[in-house]
């Protein structure tokens, strides 16, 4: 787990107050469900009280008691410097409200919930729905080699063999063992690589090229280059540009009205697009990246079309839904890895599990959840990236108001330790098959250094003698021992000193 959590800080992959009338409202929000488009904001009868809770009641994720106090959306909008906010709540398998606060930019449009956003990662499960139907259909098996799929390029040779050959199943599931990573994206104008130049790392491709550097099926490795092999497979099978497919195997089934993987994102439709922003504030030159990895992270979308995918999702586990059957949304669940399914985190236990997923682009973080026991669940799509700090924020929002087990806010207290405590524990941990990490000393306090250059500020708290925790992620550690048999106990693992301090 470590590691896996340690892959995901090196992805990285988080503002002004609303004006008066930026939040928009369909005129017929209370209208029948039946009668209501999916992409118009919308609140059913019975949700104001709730919806109202929730925008008044943001916290951060670690709350230090009698330091902090609630805060509506807008005020941790401002702080978390995200010019548009825009979300979806599901309540019992049923779209429960939607909104949207601020502008599409800094001084541009207000934002509204036919906003379009990018979503990031997102695409990975919406690209593995899709060729689900496509197995539906007999069109593609996830198990068979997905050479039996590519015509237009192929897989170099790597730990690849006849007898364990790279297949869309562990492409989906980052089993593959294929090159780790994600992508940067390119200028609006700037030369865009086809996908077989992307998976090649060719010349104008900014990314590393495609190779099969483990096994496959041996680990868990996250990997936006398989995403974009099972792009370039889906495409030779069905001789369709894959914006096309999209279309016709997934958002225009479930309903989806306004997400599009075509990419640069059409003239007609840069209206509506919301502007990313840097963690500063400042705009992301030319408004956004152009993402050709459309599999991987080519998503456009409104947090409405990704209710409504959550919705059918769950009505395909009930066994209700016309798009997805009943045994291909329960194989999604039927074998995790590392509390991992085909990109999806799951979080909780039993039937308190909820399936989350998170996106982010340069100038954009999005997330979705759903527990498909109860139905309940949320999205999330922001304009910045300090924008899944505030998505997390919202979570913890709909989590408190609709009294869900998981999402919860962090309540503790401030302690206090002095240098001849805190000096003592720095040097370099080791975890038994993963990383290495450097605790240090800095400014008064103790500070985690991950091997990508990520900084944990650590805060002592009330508990163990030495424990501690990190404000902005509710990461915590604790300290065992002395000299150098001390020992940290993080992300659930136990790390040994292996070095004491420079």
């Amino acid at each position: 787990m470590l590691k896996y959590a340690m892959t995901l800080l090196v992805l990285g992959g988080i503002a002004s107050s609303a004006a008066e009338g930026a939040q928009l409202q369909s005129p017929g929000r209370d209208a029948p469900a039946g009668s209501r488009q999916l992409w118009e904001c919308f609140t059913a009868k019975d949700a104001q009280p709730r919806k109202q809770e929730v925008e008044r009641n943001l916290l951060p994720s670690v709350a230090f008691a009698g330091e902090v106090e609630p805060a509506s959306v807008e005020a941790r909008m401002s702080l978390h410097k995200t010019p548009a906010l825009s979300v979806a709540v599901l309540r019992h398998g049923e779209l429960d409200w939607t909104a949207a606060w601020g502008r599409l930019s800094v001084d541009g449009a207000a934002a509204g919930c036919d906003s379009l956003f990018q979503g990031g990662s997102l695409a990975k499960p919406a690209t593995v729905l899709a060729a689900l139907r496509m197995q539906q259909q007999g069109i593609v098996d996830f198990d068979k080699g997905i050479e039996a799929y590519l015509t237009t390029w192929h897989l170099p040779a790597g730990r690849q063999t006849s007898a364990n050959p790279v297949t869309l199943r562990n492409l989906f599931t980052h089993t593959a063992g294929i090159t780790p990573g994600g992508y940067d994206g390119y200028a609006p104008g700037a030369p865009i690589p086809t996908d077989q130049q992307t998976a090649g790392g060719e010349a104008p491709a900014n990314s590393k090229k495609v190779e099969v550097l483990n096994a496959p099926g041996a680990s868990l490795v996250y990997s936006g280059g398989g995403y974009t092999v099972a792009e370039i497979a889906l495409q030779d099978r069905l001789d369709q540009p894959f914006e096309q497919i999209m279309r016709t195997w997934l958002t225009i089934p479930v309903g989806m009205k306004q997400a599009d993987f075509t990419q640069p994102l059409p003239a007609a439709s840069q209206l509506r697009a919301a502007h990313g922003h840097l963690a500063d504030g400042s705009a992301v030159p030319g408004g956004w990246r152009v993402h050709p990895e459309q599999a991987a992270a080519g998503l456009w979308t409104t947090a409405s079309d990704m209710a409504a995918l959550l919705l059918e999702i769950r009505k395909g586990w009930q066994g209700h839904s016309d798009v997805f059957t009943q045994e291909s949304i329960r194989g999604l669940l039927e074998t995790p890895i590392d509390g991992h399914a085909y990109g999806f985190r799951l979080i909780g236990e039993a039937d308190r599990v909820f399936m989350t997923h998170y996106g982010g682009t340069l100038g954009y973080r999005a997330g979705m959840t759903l527990n498909l026991e109860s139905g309940d669940g949320a999205v999330y799509l922001t304009n910045s990236d300090k924008g899944s700090d505030l998505g997390l924020e919202f979570l913890r929002a709909v989590s408190s108001t609709y009294r869900w087990p998981v999402f919860r806010q962090t309540l503790v207290q401030r302690a206090s330790q002095s240098a001849d405590v805190l000096e003592p524990l720095t040097g370099r941990y080791g975890f038994e098959g993963g990383p290495t990490i450097s605790v240090v000393y800095e400014r008064g306090a103790l500070t985690l250094v991950f091997p990508n250059g990520d900084r944990y500020a650590m805060t002592p708290i009330v508990g163990a003698p030495r424990e501690f925790i990190h404000p902005d992620t509710a990461v915590r550690a604790r300290f065992d021992g002395e000299g150098m048999d001390t020992t940290i106990f993080l992300y659930g693992q136990t790390g040994r000193r292996v070095a004491a301090a420079d």
